[in-house]
């Protein structure tokens, strides 16, 4: 090795007592070629999570690019290969011999184990010793030994094993040829929205629930059968078992399925279940309907009144569901107040049109076939959709608003009534910048900016404006031209 110890390698020489000017051998340990190490390139913050005593989890099935999990973040991980030689080595006495299991426990590390399938996978094992002449002795010095016996005697002092030439063994237990790096990106959220949606855990009302009953009224697979996950008792999923199988952060889910489409069900052991959108989409205009029964305005509405009345209709309307509706279609206007008897706030919402007129165009166009194949009339459409909106609502419903839910080309007239409408919804996209503009331009190849921003969307780690350099061409034939953007 050199007689300079590279920066950074203060530790390596420290650790096998080597001075300035002393030369060594680097040699391979004897389970060097069956030993396999993994490198983790971790960040300031990750670090400090260790550091910290916090939990890392790996994440993502067989067919899944893993993620890296903190209680709080997500980060993608991918592997970078290196065409250098890299040997890894440890300290001559060895790793520590206990290691904390994760049942809290300490147990001991057989790193000397003869059988390597019986030592733990999780513990990098110490490399074998040559042995040294016990009966050789020598006097220490502050350099490199100046004979044989002063190299031996240091040598078992330091616990650095020796070669032939009398010069220390610096030992190398494995080599690696990639490292795998992490950086932050958005919590995969769509695989547990997707189960939550399926059949028994969506709920989708009452008369759905009973219908899903037998004629006796037990479940089916109540006794063990062959209905397995359609028992009452198994609609639902539990928090820790979507935290465990979802490649996102605690944090991150429980804030996803405090604000999306999901509630719990007392019914049902406190478990989570998906709400079913065309319920939803009912029970926004039953919410509408009854608080205007109620004599409520729209911009004022009693959360514990409607609530209460959805809940007394027949069929009743949990009321998780409609705090979901509130939630997702109001704004909290007065949040706050006197406490009622059972310790909440009263609150008023204001109901607002643009997210119930854009729900109730979202649920037309995808149940539309004219609008799949591009041949739905925008004139026809705008007439159709304010017509099942409510009267107060109906301002709301423009051709502006139906950005990000469908493509709005020019027909052969050239009359706005004539342009024709396409469905292609923003959240049918995939999140990964890559991948969603490549589905943007599998539609079509040219859109102008006004058409595209409704679909792009600033992540963790790369702004709007960093996406459209990175993956689309722009061209402009003249100043005032509009802008064209392509694939790049």
């Amino acid at each position: 090795m050199d007689d300079d110890p590279p920066q950074g390698l203060g530790w390596f020489a420290e650790a096998h007592n080597l001075q300035e000017g002393e030369k060594a051998n680097v040699v391979l340990g004897e389970d060097f070629h069956t030993n396999e190490v993994e490198l983790l390139n971790l960040n300031d913050e990750l670090l400090k999570v260790i550091e910290d005593g916090g939990e890392l989890m790996f994440k993502g099935g067989p067919d899944d690019e893993a993620v890296l999990c903190t209680d709080r973040t997500t980060y993608a991980v991918t592997r970078v290969e290196t065409s250098n030689t890299l040997l890894l080595f440890q300290p001559p006495g060895g790793l520590p011999t206990k290691v904390r299991l994760p049942d809290g426990t300490v147990d001991d590390i057989d790193a000397d184990a003869d059988d390597p399938d019986d030592r733990d996978p999780t513990v990098t094992p110490l490399p074998k010793r040559r042995k040294t002449d016990d009966d050789a002795t020598g006097a220490d010095g502050d350099g490199p030994p100046s004979t044989p016996a002063e190299a031996i005697n240091r040598a078992m002092k330091d616990g650095v094993p020796l070669g032939e030439d009398g010069l220390k063994d610096i030992v190398s237990f494995a080599q690696a040829s990639s490292h795998l790096e992490v950086v932050k990106c958005e919590p995969r959220l769509g695989p547990m929205w997707e189960r939550l949606r399926q059949a028994p855990h969506a709920y989708a009302g009452p008369e759905r629930e009973a219908e899903e009953e037998t004629p006796d009224g037990d479940a089916p697979g109540a006794d063990g059968g062959d209905g397995g996950d359609r028992t009452r008792g198994t609609r639902g999923i539990e928090e820790e078992d979507l935290v465990e199988n979802t490649q996102a952060s605690r944090a991150e889910i429980v804030e996803a399925l405090a604000k999306g489409p999901a509630f719990r069900d007392p019914t049902n052991g406190d478990r989570w279940r998906g709400i079913d959108e065309a319920y939803a989409d009912h029970i926004l205009d039953m919410l509408v309907a009854t608080a205007k029964q109620q004599g409520m305005s729209l911009d004022a509405v009693d959360e514990a009144a409607v609530t209460a009345a959805m809940a007394a209709d027949d069929p009743p309307t949990p009321a998780a569901v409609t705090l979901f509706v509130l939630r997702e279609y109001a704004e909290a206007q007065a949040p706050g107040g006197a406490a009622t008897a059972g310790g909440e706030s009263p609150c008023v919402w204001k109901i607002d049109a643009k997210k119930v007129c854009r729900a109730k165009a979202s649920r037309m166009l995808e149940g539309s076939k004219a609008a799949a194949a591009g041949r739905l009339r925008l004139g026809e459409f705008l007439a159709d959709w304010s017509g099942r909106c409510d009267e107060e609502l109906r301002s709301a419903c423009t051709r502006d608003l139906l950005k990000g839910l469908a493509l709005i080309e020019k027909g052969a007239s050239g009359r706005d009534e004539d342009a024709l409408v396409r469905v292609f919804r923003d959240v049918d996209l995939p999140k990964n910048p890559r991948d969603r503009f490549r589905a943007i331009f599998a539609l079509k190849p040219r859109w102008q900016m006004d058409e595209l921003d409704a679909y792009v969307a600033a992540t963790s780690d790369e702004t709007v404006e960093a996406q459209l350099l990175k993956y689309t061409r722009v061209s402009q034939p003249t100043a005032d031209a509009v802008p064209i953007y392509s694939k790049r």
